[in-house]
């Protein structure tokens, strides 16, 4: 077994158009950033070393986007996740609602001081002639998903994150992948608690993704918020 276990910070992702079952082209979104800086010959070793640094960044990006792109236009389809949800969803003390499109079961949750939402798939991929192994599909995509969910949290940046973790496993043929941040944000007056979290497993070629953000006022929202993503994960056969 290889295990990998990261502290991280979010990173921005590429916005995703889905149809059931076939080719999927998102749309990428490349960001660049420039910096303009007054080179001194005191300063030209440092600017050397950023700009190479950058470009190492920059091409891990694109490597990431291109993965993505190939990903959803290749032969995939979405099986259903009817079971999955029923299972994990009894007991919630949310207000929810599930709207099943386009191979997606996405769940609105609302409690009494905040809300927050779910994504369940699961893509079959054992036509899809993917030219990567199994744990860089699980770790490029969970980081995909991951970005598109916490980016939900309007107004929540980096600086708002609290605690971090991300891990990939494998083992023979499956292998899983697990990322969550907590957020405590405060504006002098109130202060806001969120929890997001991306589960996803690789097994007999399919990718099961579970990925939800919620954010509230009340602390124990986010505490059952982060108790419903255990059960969901707990549902995902491994």
């Amino acid at each position: 077994m290889k295990t990998k276990i990261y502290w991280v910070v979010l990173s921005s992702a590429i916005v995703l158009a889905m149809t059931a079952c076939g080719k999927i082209s998102p749309q990428l979104q490349t960001t660049t950033e420039t910096t303009t800086t007054t080179a001194t010959a005191e300063s030209i070793p440092d600017s050397a070393a950023s700009s190479e640094a950058e470009s190492t960044v920059d091409e891990e990006q694109v490597k990431h986007d291109t993965f993505i792109a190939e990903f959803f236009d290749s032969n995939i389809c979405f099986v259903d996740t009817s079971t999955l949800v029923t299972e994990a969803m009894k007991g919630c003390s949310f207000d929810n609602e599930t709207d099943n499109s386009n191979g997606v079961q996405k769940i609105t949750l609302k409690g009494t001081n905040g809300g927050g939402t779910i994504d369940v798939m699961c893509v079959d991929l054992s036509q899809a002639q993917l030219d990567h192994d199994m744990e860089y599909i699980l770790e490029n995509f969970g980081d995909y998903y991951f970005g598109q969910t916490s980016a939900q949290m309007n107004g929540v940046t980096e600086d708002d994150f609290v605690s971090s973790y991300r891990m990939t496993s494998s083992v023979v043929s499956k292998g899983k992948y697990q990322r969550y941040g907590s957020v405590q944000k405060s504006d002098g007056m109130a202060t806001q608690f969120g929890y997001t979290e991306t589960y996803a497993v690789l097994n007999e070629n399919k990718l099961t993704v579970v990925s939800g953000a919620f954010l509230s006022s009340d602390m124990m929202e986010r505490q059952s918020f982060s108790q419903l993503m255990s059960k969901f994960a707990e549902n995902v056969k491994y």
